[in-house]
């Protein structure tokens, strides 16, 4: 036998004071009995006095206590096989890391607020897997499929513009890149696309038909704001307000392109998200994620007690009933009594 909460024993201290407790208590009734009732009275009290009917009281309390501590312990035997499965969704997070990502319309800018929204939305995961590729003009993978979400959160506090020197915003690299980390023969697969979407660069239909056969579903979390605003040149540390210009030397108006993303999430069987100065929406896309079908990555068989403590609870409830039945008997003697 095993007990699963063997704790539960020093329970069992009370049998020693409730022992105490009821010699003392049969000790003094017999001493009061014999100073204030004649010899003659006691015979016609037979049934209060009686040692038997006393004893056999004291004797069902300790049992139920005794039975009831050791059904607390949990008393487990026989063995029962149990299978576990686990089931995710294996996810690729791409985030854009060009330089228009520098813009400040979402405070303090996009990419910081790019980088928070990684975190929360690795926080709100419970099993899934998460890879992470970086995108600018060219891709590359920072880190491979884990379910290991400290890590993920550590390499997002080194993601930041200009670790990768081609300039753009190369989507259709992203998501070739994306399709090296699934594990072949997987068809629950997601890519979470956090940019701005802006400089889009290779055909849309490409990237549709890239994700679609490869069966991506692409949801997408746009950086920015449609009203746009300049890309600064130096980094988010330097006083100097210098920004990005076209050949005409005029400010470059940054953009969040929200008809390039909702075509490329909409064809994918995916949805856009737009992180607000007020909001990042990540509870939405996470809500969407989870509502994928998950997929069976690994199956353990293990075997483990059944619990038996129910037994013990059965047979302090019927010792219960007993009581119950032998103080309604004494006390019905004891109303008998009085009136006659």
């Amino acid at each position: 036998m095993h007990f699963a909460n063997p704790i539960a024993f020093f329970g069992l201290l009370l049998i020693p004071s409730l022992i105490i407790l009821f010699l003392v208590s049969k000790k003094r009734k017999q001493k009061l009995t014999k100073n204030f009732v004649s010899h003659n009275l006691q015979k016609k009290l037979i049934f209060n006095v009686s040692g038997f009917n006393q004893n056999l009281t004291y004797i069902l309390v300790i049992m139920i206590v005794l039975f009831l501590v050791v059904a607390a312990a949990r008393p487990q035997w026989g063995k029962k096989l149990e299978i576990m499965e686990e089931r995710v969704v294996d996810i690729v997070v791409a985030m854009d890391v060009s330089k228009s990502m520098l813009a400040q319309d979402i405070k303090p800018n996009r990419i910081r607020r790019a980088r928070n929204a990684f975190q929360e939305f690795v926080n709100g995961l419970k099993s899934d897997r998460v890879g992470i590729v970086l995108f600018a003009g060219d891709s590359f993978v920072q880190c491979p499929l884990t379910n290991d979400y400290s890590a993920l959160n550590m390499f997002a506090t080194i993601i930041d513009v200009g670790l990768i020197p081609q300039s753009g915003t190369n989507i259709s690299s992203a998501v070739d890149k994306s399709v090296e980390l699934y594990p072949k023969g997987s068809q629950n697969r997601a890519m979470v696309l956090i940019t701005d979407g802006e400089n889009l660069q290779g055909d849309i239909d490409t990237i549709i038909n890239t994700a679609n056969q490869n069966n991506i579903i692409i949801y997408a979390i746009g950086i920015g704001t449609q009203q746009g605003a300049p890309i600064p040149l130096q980094s988010e540390d330097s006083s100097s307000h210098s920004y990005l210009k076209d050949k005409d030397e005029n400010i470059v108006l940054s953009q969040l392109d929200v008809n390039t993303l909702s075509k490329i999430t909409h064809q994918t069987g995916g949805k856009l998200f737009q992180v607000t100065p007020g909001g990042s929406k990540i509870d939405d896309v996470l809500k969407e994620i989870n509502d994928l079908e998950k997929e069976k990555v690994s199956q353990h068989k293990y075997s483990r007690y059944k619990e038996q403590y129910k037994y013990f609870v059965l047979v302090a409830l019927f010792l219960t009933v007993i009581l119950f039945m032998l103080l309604d008997k004494k006390l019905k003697a004891k109303f008998k009594l009085f009136r006659g």
